[in-house]
């Protein structure tokens, strides 16, 4: 079986997780643990990864170091998680019911984790 990061990436017209109410937020939270336990219950959820605090940093080969909340970006990743299954359309398959589409303007990437060694 093959293990596939699921990348969520927020294009800028939704905070994704931002600005809710708490009750909002404890339903939002409460159907992400549904969804990992389902996976988990398949075996097929390897990590449930995080959420990421949106900012940061991104440097290139040169040391130029810009500031992701200061860029003029079109898409910011807002967490991860890793799946593992048979084939990339099962992977998709899986990715189907994840609660990143409940948000507008979330999206997900579902890219195969290479195996080295």
């Amino acid at each position: 079986m093959k293990e596939y990061m699921l990348v969520y990436i927020n294009d800028g017209s939704d905070e994704c997780m931002h600005d809710k109410t708490d009750a909002e937020m404890k339903a939002a939270m409460d159907r992400w643990a549904t969804w990992m336990a389902n996976l988990q219950q398949q075996d097929r959820l390897v990590s449930g990864g995080s959420p990421l605090v949106p900012g940061g940093q991104r440097m290139n080969a040169s040391g130029v170091v810009t500031d992701i909340a200061a860029a003029e970006f079109k898409e910011l990743v807002s967490g991860y998680s890793i799946i593992r299954a048979e084939s990339p359309e099962e992977a998709v398959a899986l990715t189907k019911d994840c609660p990143i589409f409940d948000s507008p303007g979330c999206i997900t990437e579902i890219r195969e984790v290479m195996q080295l060694g």
